[in-house]
């Protein structure tokens, strides 16, 4: 098996800033980790690991969170 490719600092940020997004719109939406991940069929603590940009979630899991917390997807990608 390969080794993992080190994100790059824009890669790092996105993630970061995802993170935040998805945090910020989850206690909006008065959701602990618990509830969305159960809302949006993923573990509490893979929502944890998107909140704190440990990992990039994939589309099909923005577009869970988003449905779950009520947002349009690009909302987690932009703050506009």
């Amino acid at each position: 098996m390969p080794p993992r490719a080190i994100p790059s600092d824009y890669q790092q940020n996105l993630r970061r800033d995802v993170g935040s997004r998805l945090l910020a719109l989850r206690l909006l939406a008065g959701l602990s980790q618990e509830d969305l991940g159960e809302q949006a069929g993923m573990d509490r603590r893979t929502v944890g690991r998107i909140e704190h940009g440990t990992v990039a979630a994939t589309v099909d899991q923005l577009a869970a969170l988003a449905r779950a917390i009520g947002v349009p997807a690009w909302r987690l990608l932009h703050d506009g």
